[in-house]
């Protein structure tokens, strides 16, 4: 690994996770509308069916500029095309526009393994309200 994916105490680098700006990228209109219908659509996380004609409605663009958009995004790898008509967004699009989880992403690499200790594997202590039940005493009902 190169000393630029390293900060100064050796570990990950969450900046390594962002991308250029997306305003360097001179993304049109119509791709910056494609790009975030997939990102509204839940493509950050999964892989999800772009049908072209439902983007133009959706979006108020021709078939055509959808097309050429969806093209340019994965030209540019903001979008990945794993099949015909499904599209996922780099995650790292996702990264660049919230700082703050990356800054997070960044602390929990580096951060030490939560290690279990004797009392984690011992026996579950039972509920403070299990516990008081057991210790109410009740009174038993006269007989007569």
């Amino acid at each position: 690994m190169s000393a630029a994916t390293h900060d100064h105490r050796g570990g990950f680098d969450p900046d390594d996770l962002g991308m250029p700006p997306v305003y360097t990228l001179n993304l049109s209109a119509g791709q910056r509308s494609v790009l975030e219908w997939l990102v509204s659509r839940g493509a950050v996380f999964d892989t999800v069916t772009a049908d072209v004609e439902e983007i133009a409605a959706d979006c108020g663009t021709s078939v055509s500029t959808v097309y050429d958009s969806l093209a340019r995004l994965e030209a540019l790898h903001l979008a990945d095309n794993p099949d015909p008509t499904r599209y996922r967004v780099n995650p790292r699009y996702f990264f660049a526009a919230n700082p703050e989880i990356r800054r997070l992403v960044g602390e929990a690499l580096d951060a030490p393994q939560i290690t279990p200790d004797a009392r984690a594997t011992g026996p579950r202590k039972i509920g403070n309200t299990e516990a008081r039940r057991r210790r109410t005493i009740k009174a038993v009902p006269d007989q007569q």
